[in-house]
């Protein structure tokens, strides 16, 4: 992975993480909805391997992260982008 889209996945990471761990006065879960789905649409338009790849990196991020709500979302991150694979 290039430094480029090593930063690019965390810059992602860290927006998934902000829009789930913010309380509704700061984003309805209707508008995080609107702002996730053409990133899911676009992730949906990469091969398995890279989806994968990425889904391992932000894995990565996530057993890297100290605090024990933000690493719970990282968890969940690739699930949220619909990076894993499908049936």
């Amino acid at each position: 992975m290039t430094p480029l889209e090593h930063t690019l996945a965390k810059a992602l990471t860290e927006i998934v993480i902000w829009l789930d761990h913010s309380n509704h006065d700061d984003i309805t879960p209707e508008a995080t909805t609107k702002l996730l789905e053409p990133v899911v649409i676009l992730l949906e338009g990469l091969s398995d391997q890279d989806r994968q790849a990425l889904a391992d990196l932000i894995n990565q991020f996530a057993q890297e992260e100290t605090d024990p709500d933000r690493q719970l979302i990282a968890w969940e991150a690739p699930e949220t982008l619909a990076l894993l694979a499908r049936d």
